[in-house]
Parts: structure tokens; C-alpha cells; sequence
């Protein structure tokens, strides 16, 4: 083959991708060049949020806030919302605080969004990702179940920089993609994976910490040891093990049967103590050692004083309702134990 007739057929391939990329680029640019400017949630609506559910492809996690607007808890595994009944089976663990306000924040910002399609049948919705099996369905409301906002969530357009979406009576529109961080259905997107978590503490500081009580089970003499405010490192040992976190999420009864090898006791001066139960967990056929621990907390409450700006009679009833805990490394395992040094 000459060089001519080699630069020819080059010439016509490119060609034919150029016209394929204007064809993809035409079927899903805005028809109209219509822009409105909205939020995808109202902002006067913001104290009284009390549920969210994010829903694709049949799974859902739910998410609800308590009465004082203080605690946000997460299930996932449920069919229903957390006034359903919770079973041995479903996941209910502390939300993030920092993750739901800033997709709170990011639902209520005023945004462009650009018109693409005002068809509605159920091909142009799965061309945009945006039917029942692909899109990811956010929905909000208040306390008495009335709905605030619902949004669909589809594909990312073709430059990877804005996401397709819609409400119930909405034609199709794009905006600029900020939301991949919420879309999800998984509960270690949403979850507080802090060991400790000093909202379910009632506390908002480490200095709150006024006892710590660490037992080790997994050597042959059992070991026991209580740290106060008084002693020098208290406040080291207190920052390092808020500091740690899971490295995923598991049911209780994934502990059930397993060796107890640590316990670890955290006080507050408020009455309230989280109880970190750690079990011997996966063991490791290639490395013939154990791989993985199951870490379970507990939280208890004194009856007298729950912390700060919650009220005692709604915090006990949610914490009752956690079921939680996490898998976490030989590496978080050994910290644990380093701190009783």
C-alpha cells in the first residue's frame, strides 16, 4: 500500500469517528438552549428535613433525623423507612454529619439547568439513565411523610462534567455533576465510620473524654488497664483513638461465635459510655493468621444526663435502634493495642 492510499484511508476513518462523535454529542444536547435557575430543594424547608431515601435499581438506604435536628442515623437492608420495624438484619448505624449537611447544602444551591428533552417515554428515560434500573432517585421530606423534593439522578453527559436528571413533573435537564458523592446506596458512603462517635457520645470534643478503661483478652495473662485526665498522655491516647476508623460495615451477629480479644470503655463527665468490643474475625488460609477484627460498639446513657441539646427521652430511643459494627485491620488492631502502653 503506497502512502498515498494509506493517508486516504486514515483520512476516512477519522472521518467516520468524527461524524459518530457529532451524532452522540446532537442526540443528547439541550433542544431548546432553555436555561432556569433552581435549587433541587427548597432552603426554607431545611430545619424541618427529617427523612432522606436515595433509591437505585430496587435498593434503598434511609436516613432520619431525630427530633432536636442533632443525630442523623442510616439503615440500609430495610424495605422500609426507620418507623418500620427494625430487624436483626438490618443495618442502622450514625450518619457522617459532614456528609449529609454538604449534600444537604448542594440540593439547595441555585444551579443552571440546561432543558435537553421533553419527550418522556420509557427509551428516551433509559437513554439518559434515568429509569427505574439506572438512575439513582433522591428523595426528601418532612416529619408527617410530606415529600419536599424528589430528584432523579441519570447518566453523566458526554464530557463526564454534568449529570442528567429530573423531577416527577419535570422534562429532562442537565446540570453540573457535584452529586456522585450522595449517589449511593451503601451505608459506609453515608455512615460515621469513626470508631468512637462523639455525636452518639453527646459530646463534641475529645476533651469530653474523662476515663478510658482498656481490657486485652488475647495473650495468656488477661490485661487491664485505667486511664484518667490526671495522667500526661491521657490526652494523647484519647486523640488517637477517636481518631481511628473502620474499615467497613458489618451486622453484630457477624461477631457471634468469635473470640473476644479486647474491650475498650470510653467515659464522658455527662453520664454517657461507649463500650468498643472487639472479636477475633476472618482468618487468612494464605497468611495462616488472622486477617480482619469485628469491632462492635455500644452506647449507653445515663438517665439523668444525655449531652448536649438532646433530649433524653428521643436520644435513648435511637441509640436503642443501632445495629452496627465494623471490620477493621490487624493495623487499627495493634493501635488499639498500643495504647494501653
Amino acid at each position: 500500500m503506497s502512502e498515498k492510499q494509506y493517508n486516504a484511508i486514515l483520512s476516512m476513518v477519522c472521518g467516520m469517528l468524527l461524524f459518530f462523535c457529532f451524532l452522540a454529542f446532537m442526540g443528547k444536547k439541550s433542544l431548546s438552549g432553555e436555561t432556569i435557575d433552581t435549587a433541587l430543594s427548597n432552603s426554607k424547608y431545611s430545619s424541618n428535613l427529617a427523612h432522606v431515601e436515595i433509591s437505585h435499581n430496587g435498593k434503598s438506604i434511609f436516613l432520619q433525623r431525630n427530633e432536636t435536628g442533632s443525630l442523623w442515623l442510616g439503615s440500609e437492608g430495610l424495605t422500609q423507612s426507620l418507623d418500620g420495624q427494625v430487624g436483626s438484619q438490618s443495618l442502622v448505624f450514625p450518619v457522617d454529619s459532614t456528609t449529609i449537611r454538604e449534600f444537604i447544602v448542594a440540593m439547595e444551591q441555585v444551579r443552571p439547568l440546561s432543558l435537553i428533552s421533553q419527550k418522556q417515554d420509557k427509551d428516551t428515560l433509559a437513554s439518559f439513565g434515568l429509569d427505574g434500573e439506572s438512575g439513582y432517585t433522591v428523595s426528601l421530606s418532612l416529619n408527617d411523610g410530606s415529600t419536599v423534593s424528589q430528584v432523579t439522578f441519570g447518566d453523566k453527559n458526554y464530557s463526564g462534567h454534568r449529570v442528567y436528571l429530573k423531577t416527577p413533573d419535570s422534562p429532562i435537564y442537565q446540570t453540573q455533576d457535584q452529586f456522585y458523592p450522595w449517589l449511593s446506596t451503601s451505608g459506609k458512603s453515608w455512615a460515621d465510620m469513626s470508631l468512637v462517635s462523639l455525636p452518639l457520645l453527646g459530646i463534641t470534643s475529645e476533651n469530653l473524654v474523662q476515663g478510658l478503661t482498656m481490657k486485652f483478652f488475647d495473650e495468656s495473662e488477661p490485661e487491664k488497664k485505667i486511664f484518667s485526665p490526671a495522667e500526661e498522655d491521657f490526652s494523647f491516647k484519647t486523640s488517637r483513638l477517636l481518631g481511628l476508623r473502620g474499615g467497613s460495615l458489618i451486622l453484630p451477629s457477624r461477631a457471634e461465635g468469635q473470640p473476644l480479644v479486647g474491650e475498650i470503655t470510653v467515659d464522658t463527665g455527662f453520664g454517657s459510655r461507649c463500650i468498643l468490643r472487639i472479636y477475633q474475625g476472618a482468618y487468612s488460609q494464605v497468611d495462616q493468621g488472622v486477617s480482619s477484627y469485628y469491632l462492635i460498639p455500644e452506647y449507653k446513657t445515663s438517665a439523668l444526663n444525655y449531652g448536649f441539646e438532646i433530649s433524653r427521652l428521643n436520644y435513648g430511643f435511637e441509640i436503642s435502634r443501632l445495629n452496627y459494627g465494623f471490620e477493621i485491620s490487624p493495623w487499627t488492631w495493634n493501635n488499639l493495642r498500643e495504647l494501653a502502653r
